[in-house]
């Protein structure tokens, strides 16, 4: 990850947490309790697309402790 892209990442967080531009939105709000985080991020991110891209990733990883079991 470049050092612009993650500057961009910790400002578009700063709006997520603050519920700013469309994350103050009500149906947005709303969606988070029905929609999985994944989906909802795809749906509602666009504003902040670099913040949409890395929390889509970490959200895709597999989750797993089969490679831990092993040892």
């Amino acid at each position: 990850m470049h050092a612009i892209e993650r500057c961009k990442i910790d400002l578009q967080l700063e709006s997520f947490k603050d519920a700013k531009g469309l994350f103050d939105i009500k149906a947005t709000n709303t969606a988070r309790d029905k929609k999985t985080l994944a989906l909802w991020w795809d749906c509602y991110g666009d504003e902040c697309l670099e913040l949409q891209r890395f929390v889509i990733r970490v959200l895709s990883l597999t989750c797993t402790s089969s490679g831990y079991e092993r040892i």
